[in-house]
């Protein structure tokens, strides 16, 4: 498997060279950081990978963000969060099913 790709999200390339371009970046790529969260943690899930799952290059393709998995749930919250405030019900409610099946694991 490629361990960069899930359901076609591609992890984005955050370039930044201070604290504030990096929030910057994580405000242009939102949308995309969070559907890449979903995916990544289910895409990893249905595959029975345990590891790390990758949410973003930084400055290149060698510096990951990443987020282990004692973390998913906490994530798929935050990402949760975010579909509730742009409307979108369908990723909310994928969201939330996903966090129900790590949960009862």
């Amino acid at each position: 498997m490629d361990t960069h790709r899930s359901y076609g999200i591609e992890p984005p390339l955050l370039k930044f060279s201070s604290e504030e371009e990096f929030h910057q970046e994580l405000n242009k790529y939102e949308h995309t950081i969070y559907l890449r969260t979903l995916y990544a943690i289910k895409s990893a899930d249905n595959l029975n990978i345990f590891g790390d799952i990758t949410i973003a290059f930084l400055n290149d393709e060698d510096t990951l963000l990443g987020c282990p998995k004692d973390c998913w749930v906490s994530n798929l919250q935050k990402s949760l969060e975010y579909f509730v405030s742009i409307e979108d019900y369908e990723k909310c409610t994928e969201t939330k099913e996903l966090i129900q099946k790590l949960l009862s694991n």
